[in-house]
Formats: structure tokens, C-alpha cells, sequence
């Protein structure tokens, strides 16, 4: 990463160029949701400029009271503003640990964001069981995007970016062991056999557990896993059609449905965070290094066992049509 010590470099960099470095930085580091964030957050603030210079020293309170203001005229979601404030406020503290500035006080330190309630994204679990009990061997890509969806709800509600890079390296002992790709934080998930149906069924020469032409789109870089998810959730979108939904059926539905079963079932949020990484709730963290991993197995047994039945049902279906009788 570049860094701007030197003397002169903190009065000659503006605060804009500085969002670039870091957007760039997080790119190099693969994370590309949090770049383009940045990006776009830098945007805006240019916008909001006018044309001004403005250097990473001048950042005042004041000004980003202004830009905040400047934001709500826009009529931009209250958490797509929270989002580009806290982005602003992350690149003003690496900023700082670099020197860059030198005010005596935190511009962003009275800054007070509270996020806006979104529409309810989970569905209730009779429609996983629709969606798992489909018969789309005809329509290979809703078959596919149903799946996928279903693997996700099965597997903790992984989000569809672990499960686009999820490897065969990461299947170990009946479980699999991987990295989530949002925060770095280790996830183990002890495989049930709606899991094992659905990786037997997608079983493949490429590296991923489910080819997707991953290899292909990687060297679109995040544009690659774009079209993938935009493909995933018109699948989606079609299938949420067909059943007659009223939730807006995408990717992220069943990580939202995963935890409100979970919770459903009496399962402690302390083990409903553990199971789906959430590293940055510090309470949960402390109760969360006292589980066991058996804990966290059972726990996903009571919320998917219903979608195992139908899964290893259909597998059967599947392998009979494939290979005859057996």
C-alpha cells in the first residue's frame, strides 16, 4: 500500500484522491464490495465539492455535516447514506494512521447514523419447502438458481459469494471448513444430506463445488461474480413469480430465512451468530468461543432437516433418470 509520510505529500493529496488509494487498496485485497463502495462514496463527496479542492486536512466537522445534508437532498435511502458516511469514515481514519491529518479532532466523531428498518427478507419455511420440492429438469437454469438457494439455506444461509467460490479443498471430514469472503471469519458446517445430494448432483472436473465458469469470469474480477449473481437472482425472480410470492425472492433471502428459522426454533442468537459469522458483534464473540462445533451441527439439523427429506428424495429421482435403476 502507498504511503503518503513523507513531508508535503498531506497537503498535496485531496481528500478524493485519497478514497481512491484506499477503493485501489481494497481491491488488491480481492475486496471488491467495500472498493467499489468507496468509489462511489468518493463520488459523491466530489459532487458535493463542486469543483472545490478539498485536502485530507481540511476535512472538518462542518463539512461533513454538509455533506451529510447534501446526501439527504438527493432523497437517497437513509442506509445507503449510512453507508457512504461510514466509508468516508473509515478512509479519514486510515487517513489518520498515516498522518495524512492533522486536526486536533475527529471530524466524524459526532457523526450519528441509525439505520432505517428494511422490508422483512426471509420467507417462512413452507416456502423453502416449494421451492426445494420443484421439478425444473426441463428449465436447467431455474433448476440451477434453485439449487444454489437451497444449498444456501441448507449450509447456514451462506451468501451466494461463498457459495459462487466454495472449493472442493474446503470439503474436509464430512464438514466444510471455509473463510467467508466478507469478513475473513472461519465458518465449519457439518455436511447434512440435503448438503452431500446436492454436491453429489453438481459433481464436476472444475476446482469449485458447483461449476459456474468461475474459472471463465475470474478474469473479469468482480464483474465476473456480478453477472453470476444477476443471473442467480433472475432465476430467483422467475421462480419467486411462479409461486406466487409476495417477498422479492433474490440471493440473500435464505441467509435471512436460515437465521429467522434458527431463531424460530429456539436456537441462542449467540449460536445463530456463530454459524453465520458474524465477527463484528462483539457480545456474540465472547459467547461464541465457548461452543462446541456439535452444537452448531445440531443446530443446523433441527432448521433443514425437512429440505434433507425432499433433497435425498429428488436425488434418487435424479440418479435413477441418469443411470436407470440402482
Amino acid at each position: 500500500m502507498r504511503q503518503f509520510k513523507q513531508k508535503g505529500k498531506s497537503a498535496a493529496i485531496s481528500f478524493t484522491e485519497y478514497v481512491n488509494i484506499r477503493a485501489h487498496s481494497k481491491r488488491e485485497m480481492e475486496k471488491h464490495s467495500t472498493a467499489e463502495l468507496y468509489e462511489v462514496s468518493g463520488r459523491h463527496f466530489e459532487r458535493f465539492l463542486g469543483g472545490r479542492t478539498c485536502h485530507v486536512k481540511d476535512v472538518t466537522a462542518t463539512l461533513i455535516a454538509d455533506f451529510h445534508c447534501f446526501l439527504q437532498k438527493q432523497r437517497l435511502k437513509t442506509n445507503s447514506i449510512n453507508s457512504y458516511m461510514s466509508s468516508l469514515r473509515a478512509v479519514y481514519n486510515a487517513a489518520l494512521s498515516e498522518g495524512l491529518a492533522t486536526a486536533k479532532g475527529n471530524p466524524f466523531t459526532r457523526l450519528r447514523l441509525r439505520r432505517e428498518m428494511t422490508s422483512k427478507r426471509a420467507v417462512p419455511s413452507d416456502t423453502v419447502r416449494r421451492i426445494a420440492g420443484l421439478d425444473l429438469r426441463k428449465e436447467p437454469e431455474l433448476e440451477r438458481g434453485a439449487d444454489l438457494s437451497i444449498f444456501s439455506f441448507v449450509a447456514h444461509g451462506m451468501p451466494f459469494v461463498d457459495v459462487v467460490n466454495l472449493r472442493k479443498e474446503n470439503i474436509r471430514g464430512g464438514e466444510i471448513v471455509y473463510n467467508r469472503r466478507k469478513t475473513g471469519t472461519q465458518i465449519r458446517i457439518g455436511i447434512t444430506p440435503g448438503m452431500e445430494a446436492l454436491i453429489r448432483k453438481y459433481e464436476n472436473d472444475t476446482p469449485f463445488v458447483f461449476p459456474l465458469g468461475q474459472e471463465r469470469l475470474e478474469k473479469g474480477g468482480n464483474q465476473g461474480y456480478k453477472s453470476l449473481l444477476a443471473r442467480q437472482n433472475r432465476a430467483l425472480g422467475e421462480i419467486g413469480k411462479r409461486l406466487g410470492l409476495d417477498t422479492k425472492l433474490t440471493s440473500y433471502v435464505m441467509r435471512h430465512t436460515w437465521a429467522s428459522e434458527a431463531l424460530a426454533n429456539h436456537i441462542p442468537v449467540s449460536v445463530i451468530g456463530q454459524a453465520m459469522g458474524h465477527s463484528s458483534e462483539k457480545t456474540t464473540r465472547y459467547y461464541l468461543s465457548l461452543l462446541d462445533q456439535s452444537e452448531l451441527n445440531e443446530a443446523n439439523k433441527r432448521v433443514t432437516n425437512f429440505v434433507d427429506v425432499i433433497l435425498r428424495k429428488g436425488y434418487g429421482t435424479y440418479l435413477r433418470n441418469k443411470f436407470g435403476s440402482f
